[in-house]
């Protein structure tokens, strides 16, 4: 059944894949299908048609999955934070399970490996240490939006497909309840200031984005990023807010003049109280600044690095080499069951906090090193020293061939891959394999509840080891 006129399909969503969707079938032609669930019939408007495939999004579910629930969340889909917000908790980790089997296998060209169930979330709300929100003068309606306050300011997420609009949020489900409790003190005070939302078309007002942490220990650092820099203002907001939170140890302002969309600027001062958080995963602290990067699912990052420990079978005598080591998590994670971690990475500042990290836990025998990877790679630098695993964990486009190339030469016997996206995670693993490696097993861990994101670890060991 075709409107042509509206461009409508109807359609019979079939297997997950990668990015939320499922691969479907209409007229002999691949479907790639938004916001449906596998099984489910639907009408589905085509956003593209490519050469072999079409791009298409539910607009309406015409036979539901059982597996649909209903979303606790107003927000929800319209705001895109989440994409399986309606959809039962273990179902979701079927999805995944299936989505890290399908690029290990399609794109990978893998399929005699060892698959271990998904690592569950304890928690599949209020799990998020960190938030970052939007301030804007323009708002973005939804159709459930009843009467506004105030339609110059609003607080939330950007909409989709509106880079200049946002979502006005009163909660959200992602952040903890504290957040959530301080989130809406701080958005009262700047809604009743008389302070002007940045406008993205028109370049004015003063207030951009609101970055907010918490720790495990429930210590909270608020980061108001501002145009310009206009401190009695900000440092009144701050003694406000703080008074009535004493949760709340640390109060930053960013200064973003520029006209790029970031919660990054040009400096970043401290208003009131102290300039780091500290944190903990495990038994070991870190010192976390305003711009620091730091797992943001705290109860789920000691599961995946166990899971690390447990691929790598430590014996305490290895050299390991932490490729992409941020601020050194891993390699100070692992430090009492190797002999030495060298970590690269490629953010100078990461490389300082990371150094900063071993030296707070009285760790001696991790060394961080500041570079380009490729280059290094290319150069030989890497592998002057020898190592005898190499614990990968790379971003989200996965690892430069040159990289993946230099590990191949280098003939280390173990490498333990950590992805945030199965298919470059794929796409790796099988230059791997043509370079004389064999993936041996794969866990997928659930970092992200309600998202269709997913952690994958797996274990590549020299095929001659075999």
């Amino acid at each position: 059944m075709t409107d042509k006129k509206n461009k409508n399909i109807e359609v019979q969503a079939g297997k997950p894949i990668y990015g939320g969707k499922t691969l479907s079938q209409y007229n002999g032609k691949t479907v790639m299908l938004e916001r449906a669930l596998p099984g489910e019939k639907v009408m589905a408007f085509i956003k593209k048609k490519k050469k072999g495939y079409i791009e298409a999004i539910a607009s309406e579910i015409l036979e539901k999955s059982p597996h649909r629930t209903e979303s606790e969340c107003k927000y929800y889909p319209t705001c895109g934070g989440c994409k399986l917000r309606d959809v039962e908790y273990d179902y979701q980790r079927w999805i995944k399970e299936e989505v890290v089997k399908d690029c290990i296998t399609r794109i990978g060209k893998v399929k005699d490996y060892e698959f271990l169930p998904i690592v569950k979330a304890d928690n599949s709300s209020h799990y998020r240490n960190k938030m970052e929100f939007t301030f804007s003068e323009e708002r973005y309606y939804m159709s459930k939006d009843e009467g506004f306050d105030n339609d110059k300011f609003s607080l939330g997420f950007h909409a989709p497909k509106f880079y200049s609009k946002v979502i006005d949020v009163e909660y959200c489900y992602h952040q903890p309840e504290l957040l959530n409790y301080v989130y809406k003190s701080l958005r009262q005070i700047l809604k009743s200031s008389g302070l002007k939302p940045y406008n993205l078309l028109k370049h004015t007002g003063f207030l951009r984005y609101l970055v907010m942490r918490i720790t495990t220990e429930n210590k909270v650092m608020i980061n108001l990023v501002t145009k310009s820099k206009e401190l009695d203002i900000i440092g009144s907001v701050a003694d406000q807010l703080m008074e009535n939170h004493p949760e709340i140890v640390s109060f930053m302002n960013t200064i973003n003049s520029r006209l790029s969309s970031t919660a990054y600027g040009e400096e970043t001062l401290l208003i009131k109280g102290q300039e780091v958080l500290l944190d903990y995963i495990g038994e070991y602290k870190f010192e976390i600044s305003s711009n620091s990067f730091f797992q943001v699912n705290p109860g789920q990052t000691e599961k995946l690095y166990d899971k690390i420990v447990e691929f790598a079978e430590l014996k305490g005598e290895e050299n390991v080499l932490d490729l992409y080591c941020g601020v050194g998590t891993i390699a100070i994670y692992i430090n009492k069951q190797v002999k030495s971690v060298t970590g690269f990475e490629l953010v100078e500042a990461a490389v300082v906090n990371a150094q900063r990290n071993a030296e707070l836990n009285d760790i001696t025998n991790c060394k961080f090193v500041s570079g380009d990877l490729m280059q290094l790679a290319k150069d030989g630098e890497i592998f002057k020293e020898k190592f005898d695993i190499i614990i990968t964990d790379p971003p989200r486009d996965g690892m430069h061939p040159k990289v993946v190339h230099s590990i191949i030469n280098s003939e280390v016997k173990k490498i333990v891959y950590v992805s945030c996206n199965p298919s470059t995670f794929a796409r790796d693993v099988q230059l791997f394999e043509m370079g004389g490696y064999k993936l041996e097993k794969v866990q997928p861990v659930d970092m992200f509840p309600h998202t269709y994101h997913v952690e994958t670890v797996g274990v590549l060991i020299k095929k001659q080891l075999l």
